[in-house]
């Protein structure tokens, strides 16, 4: 009896065990971007002019009047290094280098970077607020009449965007902002010859895309 028994046993137990539905996959885990510690932020962004500046300056040797009206598109890269303590507060320092096609614009601004994050989920939406001094490189456009910055200004700018945490420690940005750039000289002239020498504020719509780590 026992010889039956057991193997009978055995074979029950087995086909319970198969009739038994799967055990669950463990769900995959939830990216959460780190909101503390160190943060790094490379962005490239494309600044299109708001507003045209326009006037005119009289060259020196022959008493002309020269009229000018420009509209100066700029390209950026920004790079920001600071500490975040919680998801909604960050500072950093940070700096950009940007110009225009002309090479007339080229400087650097150097700012303080306030940076909130909204969200803990893979998506979350932020806002960043820079305030700092821009620092100019002295470059000129090659045409007769050129442009050169002297002497640099207060430079500002706020950013909205999204960022996508694609790591814990690694994500993307995508962002739209204002940046205003206040220069305290710009020369003009004609033939290498300078003409005069003023301030000009410009004000440009930017448009960046970057990752954050």
């Amino acid at each position: 009896m026992k010889r039956v028994f057991f193997p009978l046993l055995l074979l029950v137990f087995s086909i319970a065990r198969a009739a038994e539905p799967p055990a669950p996959l463990p769900a995959p885990q939830h990216v959460e971007f780190k909101y503390y510690g160190f943060y790094c932020v490379v962005d490239y962004a494309h600044m299109m002019c708001l507003t045209n500046f326009s006037g005119q300056y009289m060259e020196p040797h022959t008493g002309q009047v020269i009229g000018f009206h420009d509209r100066y598109n700029l390209d950026g890269i920004s790079a920001v290094a600071g500490w975040q303590w919680r998801k909604e507060t960050a500072l950093g320092l940070g700096f950009t280098y940007f110009n225009d096609p002309q090479k007339s614009f080229s400087q650097i601004p150097v700012f303080v970077e306030f940076r909130s994050h909204y969200l803990r989920s893979r998506l979350t939406p932020f806002t960043s607020l820079q305030i700092g001094y821009t620092i100019p490189l002295g470059t000129k456009n090659l045409a007769e009449e050129y442009t050169r910055v002297i002497s640099g200004g207060i430079a500002f700018a706020v950013n909205i965007g999204l960022r996508f945490a694609v790591k814990q420690k690694f994500g993307l940005n995508i962002y739209g902002g204002y940046q205003m750039t206040h220069l305290n000289s710009v020369e003009r002239g004609f033939n290498g010859v300078a003409g005069t020498r003023m301030s000009e504020l410009y004000d440009n719509f930017k448009f960046g895309l970057g990752v954050n780590f």
